[in-house]
């Protein structure tokens, strides 16, 4: 007796449901991910920044000689904090030369870095130069509801906080 076998498998009216299904599902879940990932990677870089800073004032303690931070293009400090790298330098008065001690990527490209100074410097004993204190504040792309800031007062202490909320202009 000859009997036909049944084959398993899909048909295409399956297959393509299967697909549209996934494709409804992935419109959803991207910008989700796109805006985690953007925090996780802002989170990341202020918390480093953070560091750096303290690194710098307790440096400064420690060798009682200034340390500058700036946005460095070659030998001068600009006042674009997003595009150039961030170089922490140890200045020795005496002879007026800089040693880097660390130096900070630029921001991710499509999110902004600004502060209201070209540089700081941590004088001797940990704090800043006068009128040097401020907010750093980071920006993600404009479609994101949300922004740091880190707070760095006289003293040379800082302050990292989020905001749910547009980064002001």
């Amino acid at each position: 007796m000859n009997t036909l076998s049944k084959q398993s498998g899909l048909t295409l009216l399956e297959l393509v449901l299967g697909l549209a299904i996934m494709a409804i599902l992935l419109q959803i879940v991207l910008p989700t991910m796109a805006e985690l990932i953007n925090k996780q990677r802002a989170g990341s870089y202020m918390a480093q920044f953070s560091r750096h800073l303290g690194f710098a004032r307790i440096q400064a303690a420690n060798s009682q000689q200034p340390v500058r931070l700036c946005p460095l293009s070659g030998s001068e400090c600009q006042s674009d904090w997003r595009t150039y790298p961030l170089v922490l330098s140890l200045i020795n008065p005496h002879t007026d030369t800089e040693f880097v001690l660390r130096q900070i990527p630029p921001v991710f490209s499509k999110h902004q870095l600004k502060y209201n100074r070209s540089q700081l410097q941590f004088r001797r004993d940990g704090s800043l130069n006068a009128l040097e204190n401020g907010t750093f504040y980071y920006c993600p792309q404009p479609t994101f509801n949300w922004h740091y800031t880190l707070v760095l007062n006289q003293a040379g202490r800082n302050r990292l906080l989020f905001h749910r909320a547009p980064c002001p202009d």
